[in-house]
Parts: C-alpha cells; structure tokens; sequence
C-alpha cells in the first residue's frame, strides 16, 4: 500500500477512537473491531464480496447488517456502514491494526519484541514482561519470536530502542574491550 493509503488508514482509525473515547466505549469497540476484522478474515467470499467495488454499497451494508445485528454496538456498526459507503472496506485490517496502537498507547501498553535462540516457556515470558515492564514503567504486550541463528541469550526491540544480549554480541564486546585494553597499554 502506498503511503497514502497508509494515512487513510490512520485517519478512520483515529476518527474512531475519537468517537469511541467520546462515547467511553474504547475497549468494547476494540473488541468488536477485532471480531469484525477476525470474521472477515476468516471467510474470504465475505470478505471479496464487501471489499469488491463491483457490488454497490447498499448491497454491502446489507449483508453487513446481517452478518453482525445485534453482535456489534450502534457506533462500530454505523463506523461499518460509513466504510462500506465510502468503498474503504479493503483497509479495514489496516484500520484494525491503527486502532489498536491507540488502545495500545491508551492503556499505556508497550509493543516489545523479544527474539530468542529456541521458543521461551510461559514463565520466561512472564518473567521477561514483569522486567521490562519495571524498567519502562509501562505495562508490556511481549512478542516472542525464535531466530536459530542467535547462538544464546535474546534480543529486545521496543519502541525505537534495541538491547542485544546474545553472546555473539557479548563476545563481540568483550573483543572490543580487550583491543581497547591492548591500546591503552601500548601507548
């Protein structure tokens, strides 16, 4: 997606968490966002025949009413009706996704990802999040993912920030530390 469609994505999520802060309804539309999106998703006819500008809007509106009345509150399902009426409907996971950061951001949540050597257990993860969540003063929403190439140890991304406490980064340091040592000693 271009740019453009980028920004057009963040300005109807934003309008609706907007609407939805108005209305104290931030996490209620959150989660019905998401089951909206999961379902569409999940049924890919569905989802061609509401993102096709082949079929007019009212026959859209239609079959979206039908599949979610009384499943969604009046605000999703009109922010719905507004998408579907203004042929927007193949940004909707990307609308997802935006309102989600605000959520996120609204909750005072953290994205962090955590890449390890081999898959880390439950209590490893919680471990990990309570640290970080220490150290940040930020509540954690932790991402695991493995990279068997990372001999031992992990890395953390959160934010624009990395911290890389593998070994091959530590032995690198510990290369650099001795070079540093050897210089100083030569002079």
């Amino acid at each position: 997606m271009s740019d453009a469609d980028t920004h057009l994505g963040r300005i109807y999520a934003q309008a609706l968490f907007d609407l939805a802060g108005q209305s104290q309804m931030i996490d209620s539309v959150k989660g019905e966002l998401d089951a909206v999106t999961a379902v569409i998703a999940g049924d890919k006819d569905f989802e061609a025949v509401v993102s096709s500008p082949c079929f007019y809007s009212d026959f859209k509106e239609k079959l979206v009413g039908k599949a979610f009345s009384g499943k969604l509150g009046e605000l999703t399902m009109d922010f719905l009706m507004v998408v579907i009426r203004h042929n927007r409907m193949t940004f909707l996971p990307q609308i997802a996704a935006y309102y989600d950061g605000f959520w996120q951001g609204y909750h005072n949540y953290c994205p962090v990802k955590v890449t390890a050597s081999k898959p880390l257990s439950e209590g490893e993860v919680e471990k990990i999040s309570a640290e970080i969540a220490s150290a940040i003063n930020k509540q954690v929403k932790l991402e695991s993912t493995v990279d068997p190439s990372i001999i031992g140890g992990i890395t953390i991304r959160y934010g624009d920030k990395m911290v890389d406490n593998t070994v091959r980064s530590r032995l690198q340091q510990a290369v650099k530390t001795i070079i540093e040592q050897g210089r100083r000693r030569g002079k």
